[in-house]
């Protein structure tokens, strides 16, 4: 076994005894009780490094305005003893997966997914841009509609910074390697279309918003029409809405993840990993 296979033994395993201990104990554990559970088995440094990642999958919450913090797992934070403290907290990063939690507690058969989704990079030059792209003065960018597997739009800034936006509202990428490795296929196929060597591999490109969602079940009622808007407890804004053209109801959330195409990719597996591990 290779010193890479190790780490990732490790790191699997390590990850495993913290959801473990945290279901056993049935309550929220500092970072010092999972270090004297795991006795010497695990740093303190890899217990933090892999409830961190916990953290970024949806799985462990850290609880707000604690010292020394505390973590639930994400199943709890609507537990009578933790839902006031993750409530109240505005700003903190423990709630930031409360509607995720909303999302997979109602029971809908599918899978959750991601649309009108932004996505950002930086280029060097705007000499590649060539026939096909009309200039808008007012925002002093070039724009350019592309139909590939789905339609995007590319804006590209004076400045350097290219925005690309696909809408992929009736045909969601499902927050799964399958659904990930589809939104990769097509956003190489727009990095061939642009044909720039200054524009990054899509791995690298910053995904500034997008919709999370799930869908019900397809639903057949005449004349069904509703639409309701709030917000979250981490004051994203919301929403639950019928969607005529898939007869289905549709719970979502509009998202600034702030993280890189590699980023989410490496979540997403950690999130299944440790699901397939509870």
């Amino acid at each position: 076994m290779t010193r890479n296979d190790d780490t990732t033994v490790t790191t699997t395993t390590c990850r495993s005894y913290i959801l473990a201990e945290l279901r056993r104990v049935d309550h929220a554990l500092t970072y010092r009780d999972l270090k004297e559970g795991a006795k010497e088995r695990f740093s303190y440094g890899t217990l933090r490094n892999n409830v961190s990642r916990l953290k970024e999958s949806g799985l462990v919450i850290a609880m707000p305005k604690e010292c020394p913090v505390r973590l639930i797992l994400s199943d709890w934070m609507y537990r009578p003893e933790y839902l006031a403290a993750v409530k109240n907290d505005k700003k903190g990063m423990g709630v930031r997966f409360g509607f995720l939690s909303f999302l997979e507690g109602l029971g809908w058969g599918s899978v959750l997914a991601v649309h009108a989704l932004k996505l950002r990079f930086e280029v060097y030059s705007l000499g590649w841009l060539g026939s096909g792209w009309e200039y808008c003065r007012r925002s002093r960018s070039f724009r350019r509609r592309f139909v590939l597997s789905y339609p995007v739009s590319v804006q590209c800034f004076d400045t350097g910074t290219v925005l690309v936006s696909v809408k992929a509202n009736v045909r969601p990428f499902h927050l799964d390697v399958d659904g990930l490795l589809s939104l990769a296929s097509l956003l190489g196929e727009l990095r061939a279309c642009l044909r720039a060597p200054c524009v990054p591999e899509p791995s690298k490109w910053l995904i500034v918003q997008w919709h999370l969602n799930r869908d019900s079940e397809e639903i057949s009622v005449d004349g069904l029409s509703f639409h309701v808007t709030f917000r979250d407890f981490f004051n994203d804004v919301a929403r639950v809405y019928f969607k005529h053209e898939l007869n289905k109801v549709r719970a979502e959330a509009v998202q600034s993840p702030k993280r890189t195409m590699k980023d989410v990719f490496e979540s997403v597996l950690n999130r299944e990993q440790a699901l397939s591990e509870r």
